[in-house]
């Protein structure tokens, strides 16, 4: 058991490690970057290529990309501290009922390993680290889509704009519960 959680926090360490790797990279074209810090790469290398009379459209678009990829990477942190929390408690779920049976000499002083209520938290724990990852993953994906449409849309930038703010407005809503479960009537 301790070792397991050594073995998750070294994952999530070397995880963020990575990430902030990424970010320390120039290359534009590598795979050991999310998809928020390429597109901010690739705006800033379109206000670099961009004729003088299209740089003041390249520099607006960039300031959107930008402001947008402050939330995706806020996401992004989030969405990986509880992808490791989800899957760390999924292993608590799974072992949980194999732990009383591992250590039934040792259980008989710790009643409440083999409790009902201590299992069913558990579980309760999983589904509510599970439902986070899922909303903030979602997020993340929202955030880099608009994104990219900032980045290849033919739009004004006032269309553009006026887009960035009505979806960021969707997505500063909070939690919701939509995004994890299925509404009845929608497939």
């Amino acid at each position: 058991m301790q070792q397991t959680r050594l073995n998750l926090l070294l994952m999530f360490i070397c995880t963020l490690c990575f990430t902030i790797q990424c970010f320390a990279e120039e290359n534009v074209f590598t795979p050991n970057q999310s998809s928020a810090h390429f597109l901010v790469k690739q705006a800033e290398i379109a206000i670099d290529k961009a004729s003088p009379e299209n740089r003041e459209l390249a520099v607006q678009k960039h300031a959107l990309v930008f402001g947008i990829y402050i939330k995706a990477r806020s996401y992004a942190i989030l969405n990986k501290i509880f992808f490791w929390l989800a899957v760390s408690s999924a292993i608590s779920v799974f072992l949980w009922p194999s732990v009383s049976v591992i250590f039934a000499s040792k259980t008989e002083s710790w009643k409440w390993l083999k409790s009902a209520t201590v299992q069913t938290t558990v579980t309760g724990i999983a589904a509510f680290t599970f439902a986070f990852y899922s909303q903030y993953k979602d997020k993340q994906v929202y955030a880099e889509s608009l994104m990219r449409y900032v980045i290849y849309s033919e739009d004004s930038i006032q269309v553009i704009s006026s887009k960035v703010s009505e979806e960021l407005s969707k997505i500063d809503r909070g939690f919701s519960f939509n995004s994890v479960v299925k509404t009845e009537g929608k497939q």
